[in-house]
């Protein structure tokens, strides 16, 4: 009973940062309307920039779904299964991917704006979703061994 109050609270948890997820996409539009206004001669990279902002949040987004369906999962007790090896998977995958619009948003600004700082708080954010992903793989491959060894044991008995 408490394991699963404990992970009710998480998905609340989720349920939020889903929301703050898809809030902060939305609150992109007027932040780049007044970047662009403050700083005329990179207006050109205000659609671009955007663009790559929302594939980055689509990717968080993603993984929260994810950890969401896993939490689902686990309220149910059914944590030991494959599909919830493939869920952690999905996340990690989803921090991957999510750099690839960084590394286009750092070759992006480095081509149009000379001694950017921003290039340097997206390569602390490409090491971190790195950190991230390892660490969801790493799970998942622990995960499997315990789908594993519990198929081992429903076969035996």
């Amino acid at each position: 009973m408490k394991t699963r109050l404990q992970t009710i609270i998480v998905e609340l948890g989720v349920i939020f940062a889903m929301l703050l997820t898809v809030g902060v996409g939305a609150y992109l539009v007027p932040v780049s309307h007044d970047v662009a206004a403050a700083n005329p001669t990179i207006t050109y990279m205000r659609v671009p920039v955007l663009l790559i902002a929302w594939s980055i949040l689509a990717c968080v987004l993603a993984a929260l779904v994810m950890a969401f369906l896993l939490l689902e999962r686990i309220r149910k007790d059914k944590i030991f299964e494959p599909q919830s090896v493939w869920l952690l998977k999905g996340i990690g995958l989803s921090a991957l991917v999510a750099i690839i619009p960084m590394v286009i948003l750092i070759f992006y600004t480095q081509a149009h704006v000379t001694g950017s700082i921003t290039n340097f708080w997206v390569v602390l954010g490409i090491f971190a979703l790195v950190i991230v992903a390892v660490f969801f793989f790493l799970i998942a491959s622990l995960f499997q061994r315990a789908v594993d060894y519990k198929e081992e044991v429903d076969l035996t008995v």
